[in-house]
């Protein structure tokens, strides 16, 4: 009998399989991310269990990592990996122009296949995947698998007529149709303080509304939310778990209640034939994983401890090293960018230490009285974090552990990281062109026309 079936792992990961491949997309099964920020609903899965999972497959394993972020590119689980697997595997990741994780993967002794935009790669005589970039990083994929389509939306942003049917375009280039569509269903990031409890629930009916369009335009057979099976785990981004969407408000939302037919959700372990189940045959299942996840829910979710108080200095000091990096790698364009008003100096107020500091790409940092006006206030190891690693902001806005100080200072948070941003994608002095075309994408949608890409 032949085999082809979905299984759901964890969060964003499945597995597919095949008569003759196994693909494994995005295992993230184990332990805090994003500097202690997340972790797991379900933390019954693991790197050990799963790897030894793969061991046993009988067929070659692909891994395909949809983007760099943590609950998607498990460092954990690569280490697990490298030590336990015993078979023959390829991981895929898209054409970059940085090739970093590439680069990482193979310096790991680790066999990696680039896809191109939009080519299908063949993972076996029945399954192939086809992948797309989005932007900042992310990409999206198509699956076909023993004849079934699969299309995994993941984190990507598709959450206009404009974009789904920019996806559509693409889609159609692949597949006629979908067969079973995954993607996410909570937010992802710092949306309000803590006082702002209405731009929590806002951002959570925005991820109704996304859903809602992706199935209009895009007419899956089958929807399956995903990725989104995660709370906010530490003191100072707890709060962010109060207006977060959960399964059976997504089941329930009276803005998908005519496609709620077609929505199933998933626990760890659920099995999808892909060659006979239906929205109607997994009714059942649907049931079962609402209970599951409205159990762990009513269970509450322990916090992590509060991180050791750093010294004022070891906040200098990282900033200084950070300012100078990139000085190097981008030819003096942070300053540059500071004296022209598109990026200002920013102050942070570090909360446990009590002290405001204002961060210049030009000057430097200076130390400023307690009570000064600040845009963002942090705990001073944050800051350090935030300096330190190329994807300091971005897990900074994904992780919640920071609060805004006054009118218009998220964005002025946002923009004086744009170098950090830059660097860390590959758009620095080695590659001039790709970097002015970077810049230029930025201030248009600054403006409101598009997205940077």
């Amino acid at each position: 009998m032949s085999r082809n079936t979905l299984t759901f792992v964890n969060h964003a990961c499945f597995q597919v399989r095949s008569d003759s491949a196994l693909l494994l997309v995005d295992p993230w099964l184990e332990g805090p991310v994003f500097n202690n920020g997340w972790s797991l609903v379900d933390q019954s899965t693991s790197n050990a269990a799963t790897v030894e999972e793969l061991n046993r497959a009988g067929v070659p394993v692909y891994i395909w990592f949809s983007h760099e972020h943590p609950d998607h590119f498990s460092i954990s689980f690569i280490k697990k990996f490298k030590e336990a697997f015993h078979g023959i595997a390829t991981f895929l990741y898209r054409h970059t122009l940085d090739k970093r994780v590439v680069d990482f993967l193979r310096r790991n002794g680790l066999e990696v296949k680039e896809c191109e935009e939009g080519k299908p790669v063949a993972l076996g005589s029945d399954m192939r995947i086809t992948v797309f970039p989005y932007s900042e990083g992310d990409s999206w994929c198509v699956i076909e698998s023993g004849g079934r389509t699969i299309l995994n939306l993941n984190d990507c942003v598709v959450n206009s007529a404009a974009r789904c049917q920019a996806v559509k375009a693409k889609l159609d280039t692949v597949s006629p149709r979908v067969d079973l569509m995954l993607t996410q269903f909570g937010y992802a990031s710092w949306v309000g303080n803590p006082e702002e409890l209405a731009k929590h629930q806002a951002a959570a009916a925005d991820k109704i509304e996304r859903i809602a369009l992706q199935i209009d335009h895009l007419q899956p057979a089958l929807v399956v939310p995903f990725a989104s099976f995660v709370y906010f785990s530490h003191p100072e981004n707890a709060y962010l778990n109060e207006g977060q969407n959960s399964p059976r408000a997504i089941a329930d939302a009276p803005r998908l209640a005519r496609h709620a037919s077609l929505i199933r959700f998933l626990q760890p372990g659920s099995v999808v034939d892909l060659d006979k189940d239906t929205p109607a045959s997994l009714a059942g299942e649907h049931e079962r994983a609402l209970a599951h996840w409205m159990t762990l829910k009513e269970k509450g979710h322990a916090l992590l401890p509060a991180p050791p108080v750093a010294a004022l200095d070891e906040v200098e000091a990282a900033f200084v090293k950070y300012r100078e990096t990139l000085a190097a790698s981008l030819h003096g364009l942070p300053g540059l960018l500071e004296t022209t008003g598109r990026i200002v100096p920013l102050v942070i107020h570090l909360s446990d230490l009590q002290q405001t500091v204002k961060c210049s790409y030009r000057k430097g940092l200076t130390r400023l009285d307690a009570n000064a006006p600040w845009h963002v206030s942090m705990s001073s190891g944050n800051a350090i974090f935030l300096f330190k690693n190329e994807y300091g902001f971005d897990t900074t806005m994904v992780n919640g552990r920071f609060r805004v100080g006054q009118p218009g200072a998220a964005s002025s948070f946002s923009r004086f990281f744009l170098p950090q941003r830059m660097a860390k994608n590959g758009y620095d002095k080695r590659h001039p062109l790709a970097t002015l075309r970077y810049l230029v994408a930025s201030v248009l949608a600054r403006m409101g026309r598009q997205a940077p890409g």
